[in-house]
Order: C-alpha cells, then structure tokens, then sequence
C-alpha cells in the first residue's frame, strides 16, 4: 500500500476514512486521560487531606481563644508561685513565716549549693533551689508546718526528711514529760531561671 492507493481510499470512503480519523483522536485522548488517572486521584487525594486538616482545625479553633486565655491565667499563676534564687533573704523569710503560722521553732534554715544543680537545670526556664530546714516542735506542729511547706505559696518538692523525738525538760500541766520532735528536711523550691 503506497500513499497513491491510500489518498484512493480516502477519496472512495470519505465519511468512513473521517469516522477512522476521529475514532484514532479519539483513542488517543482516552489513552492520554488513562494515564493521567492516576495523577488526578493522587491530587485529589491531597487536596482531601488538606480539606479534613483544615475542617479539623476550624472545629478545634472554636475554643481557642478560651484556652489562650486559660493557658495566660495558668502562667502567671505559676510565675507567681516561682521564687527568684538570688533573693536569699526573701526565701528564708519564706520559711520564717511558715515558722511564726505553726509554732514550730527553726533550727537552721540555709541554701544548699545552687551550682550543683544549675547544670541539670540551664536547659529550663525553671531552677530548683535547694534548703536544708531542722525545726523543733510538737508532733503536731512539726506535721503542720511540713502540710503548710508542700501547699504553701511556692512550689515545694520534699528531698529527704528525717524526724527524730527530742524529750524536753519541761514538764506538761498534768506532770508529764512534753515529747518534742526533731525534723531535718531538704527541700527544693520552684525557681525562676
């Protein structure tokens, strides 16, 4: 078959030969649609899981102002409880008023090494400050002051505690001896960094 015989086809069958011609074009945008199939389902994939993030954020975004504000509250909450390493005598004040509301009788109240701790702690915007505390009181004023220390206005993390009986010279009302405690605590407090 040469281009002769063929221009002869075409010329004999024109409607035919038209029909082959769109049918071919018509073949070949299916093919073309075909593979892009799969591209298509690939965008269309996307763009569905962007939709559903988006959704997702709008419902979770209705509430966000009254968190924002909760999570503000929160932090100067906490910034409040926080004491600053450096003011020694407004800490130990902390502890003498915790002395003067339970009636014990403080010992020795002083700051551990801050350095010790300030390598674990340079990574966070909050230090612990250590003290040692020894305190003298009745059972029950010993125990109370140690309830005032961990829910007192900072926040307090109790180390280590030891609680020895001390027996007193004086002599109660009704002629017995007045047991008193001796507590030696080491305890950290909340810090600003």
């Amino acid at each position: 078959m040469n281009l002769e015989s063929l221009k002869a086809i075409i010329k004999k069958f024109p409607v035919g030969s038209g029909a082959l011609v769109v049918g071919l074009i018509m073949l070949a945008a299916l093919i073309v649609r075909y593979l892009d199939v799969a591209t298509l389902q690939e965008t269309h994939d996307k763009t569905a899981a962007e939709g559903q993030r988006l959704s997702s954020n709008i419902s979770h975004a209705s509430q966000l102002t009254e968190q924002t504000q909760g999570l503000e509250a929160a932090n100067i909450l906490i910034a409040s409880r926080l004491i600053n390493p450096s003011d020694l005598a407004i800490n130990l004040q902390y502890f003498y008023k915790l002395e003067a509301e339970t009636g014990v009788k403080l010992l020795d109240t002083r700051p551990v090494d801050a350095r010790a701790g300030a390598k674990a702690a340079a990574k966070s915007s909050y230090t612990p400050v250590q003290y040692v505390v020894s305190l003298q009181g009745g059972y029950s004023r010993v125990l109370a002051f140690l309830r005032k220390l961990e829910h007192g206005t900072h926040f307090c993390r109790v180390i280590s505690s030891s609680l020895n009986q001390a027996q007193a010279d004086q002599e109660k009302s009704g002629g017995e001896k007045s047991s008193e405690m001796v507590m030696s605590l080491t305890v950290e407090l909340l810090g600003k960094s």
